[in-house]
């Protein structure tokens, strides 16, 4: 027992001392697995107020003196962190370990309410993986939101997909637009991915139309696999000056690269107590502005999902919280 607890006293120090933050140290894979018990001590301390060892136990499978072992590693690491706190203490009458009222978590960076309200999200869906799953077993919650639809997305053409992202290939994909009555063959080279909120996207060049264009990856019938590396596009160019040639990789997608400001307001025509109340539960400040950057390729599926776009503009005010103070500007972006 001396051993180990030596072994920890060290691991601690060298975690301490890393110049990395406590989270991001470089530890190996049994020290993974201990942070992440210590994780979970920090998260149940925080969301429920209350820990112990049969919770450990239960979790992680792990025996009786390691659950032990685990809670004085945590008051370790807490007893070396600043501020100066105790974060939990044991009350003999309940056997279990409790919050203190000077508790901070040790973990500040994943304990925020924007990532506890994202579990909550996935848990109501019934998406949040046991494995990450931290709450206590009497959490309660449910969604008024349909879960996502499963789309039929073929797990090798995903694949290939990455691997064109990851390693800058060029490869055809067979695809289906809402505007065409047939699939159609096209040349690409993807460089992101990105989720509209709804969906799946592909960020790619296109080399047949000779542009950067957005596929929705559940449209893609099939790819092949990637082998050759992304050449930059040679074409004619479409004025009669010869040929153009342009790159094809993230840096030359200006829409990627160029961000636009949202300046959102409280609709002002909502009556006044409805103002203040939406005011609050979007955190406007003093001067009633609330600014989102937004890269310009993701722009359209932005102020869809605000409901700021010129087709909301339809809906009755009841139905339109937020507009867009510089609408004119955005609108000319989006070619409106």
């Amino acid at each position: 027992m001396a051993k180990a607890k030596n072994s920890e006293s060290e691991n601690l120090s060298e975690l301490n001392n890393s110049p990395t933050n406590l989270v991001s140290a470089n530890i190996n894979d049994s020290n993974w697995g201990r942070m992440r018990r210590m994780e979970f001590i920090d998260y149940r301390l925080f969301v429920s107020g209350t820990i112990n060892r049969s919770a450990l136990i239960k979790f992680f499978n792990i025996s009786v003196p390691q659950a032990s072992l685990d809670l004085t590693y945590y008051r370790e690491l807490v007893s070396k962190s600043l501020p100066a706190r105790e974060n939990l203490y044991y009350d003999r009458h309940k056997k279990v370990y409790l919050r203190s009222e000077d508790f901070k978590p040790v973990f500040d960076k994943y304990l925020h309410a924007d990532s506890i309200l994202s579990d909550l999200e996935l848990l109501s869906k019934d998406c949040l993986d046991p494995s990450r799953n931290f709450f206590s077993n009497g959490i309660s919650v449910s969604s008024s939101v349909l879960k996502p639809l499963n789309r039929n997305i073929d797990i090798k053409m995903l694949i290939n997909l990455i691997d064109a992202v990851c390693n800058h290939k060029a490869l055809h994909v067979v695809y289906l637009s809402v505007s065409s009555v047939a699939y159609d063959d096209y040349l690409i080279a993807p460089h992101s991915f990105v989720f509209d909120g709804f969906r799946w996207h592909i960020r790619a060049y296109c080399y047949d139309k000779h542009e950067f264009r957005d596929y929705v990856i559940s449209r893609i019938k099939k790819t092949d696999e990637p082998k050759v590396f992304a050449p930059n596009d040679r074409f004619p160019d479409p004025i009669g000056n010869g040929f153009r040639e342009v790159g094809v990789d993230s840096e030359s997608d200006s829409e990627w690269n160029n961000f636009a400001v949202l300046r959102l307001k409280i609709n002002p025509a909502l009556p006044e107590a409805t103002r203040k109340a939406l005011e609050l539960d979007y955190g406007f400040d003093e001067s009633g502005i609330i600014e989102y950057k937004v890269r310009v390729a993701m722009l359209f599926y932005a102020v869809r999902n605000l409901k700021v776009s010129k087709e909301y503009k339809a809906l009755p005010d009841v139905e339109r919280h937020l507009v867009l103070e510089n609408e004119k500007e955005i609108y000319a972006l989006l070619g409106d």
